[in-house]
């Protein structure tokens, strides 16, 4: 009997275990599945007929005319791991003016450019996209070394009539906002990919990390269980 009850509760432990990141998992896969569903998210900008992050400073998207005002701060951006294992300078730090039809439509945050060598003017801090039939202007405005748990962007919407639109987000309360998540995300402005609850599904996979743990270890957590019950039902067959 005491053979029985503990293959059934080694089981039920396997299956507590792995039940909250396959929870967890599958949160993040149906949330992504149904903004995948309701929204259709492209680049503003095209570079020999592919999509790519924003690379000019001025840009006409659905009839509206977008500029992007660099003021010299005299300023450089610290070096980071990028900048010595790419062998570049870092890129000046400026107070990006972001005009609609030209109107400036929030407030000059600075941001990073990126070393003439290092691709996109604009990498990892801004770029335009499409969602559906608005505009969103995704700009990160905390610096690159700054904690994950403490980074936070900008998103400047504009919808079919010209009509602007401004909300921030930041990692602590991403959660609230699932849409940001995902344009934060595909802009690269995350600068590391985050989940819309938690960075469970972003994570590397390995063997150990998510095939044998959760869902190996949850499939023999309910075979254990089963096995248990059997054979404990068995036994008290047989008594009687």
């Amino acid at each position: 009997m005491g053979r029985m009850s503990g293959l059934f509760i080694v089981g039920l432990i396997l299956i507590v275990t792995s039940a909250i990141p396959v929870f967890y998992m599958g949160r993040e896969w149906l949330i992504h599945q149904q903004i995948s569903n309701k929204y259709a998210i492209e680049h503003v900008y095209e570079e020999q007929g592919f999509p790519d992050i924003i690379k000019v400073q001025e840009i006409k998207v659905n009839g509206k005319q977008i500029e992007l005002i660099e003021e010299p701060t005299g300023k450089k951006a610290s070096l980071t791991a990028g900048n010595v294992q790419e062998e570049v300078g870092t890129g000046d730090i400026v107070k990006l003016h972001i005009l609609v039809d030209g109107q400036e439509v929030s407030k000059a945050d600075e941001i990073r450019l990126s070393s003439p060598n290092q691709g996109s003017r604009y990498f990892s801090w801004l770029d335009i996209l499409t969602v559906n039939d608005r505009i969103a202007i995704v700009q990160r405005l905390t610096d690159d070394n700054a904690d994950m748990e403490k980074r936070e962007w900008k998103i400047i919407w504009i919808d079919k009539t010209g009509s602007v639109k401004e909300e921030h987000v930041s990692y602590a309360t991403r959660s609230d906002n699932p849409l940001a998540v995902r344009l934060i995300d595909f802009s690269g402005t995350s600068l590391m990919q985050m989940g819309y609850y938690s960075d469970i599904s972003t994570v590397f996979p390995t063997i150990f990390f998510p095939l044998l743990y959760p869902f190996i270890t949850g499939v023999l957590g309910i075979l254990l269980c089963i096995i248990g019950f059997v054979r404990q039902k068995n036994t008290v067959e047989q008594r009687y």
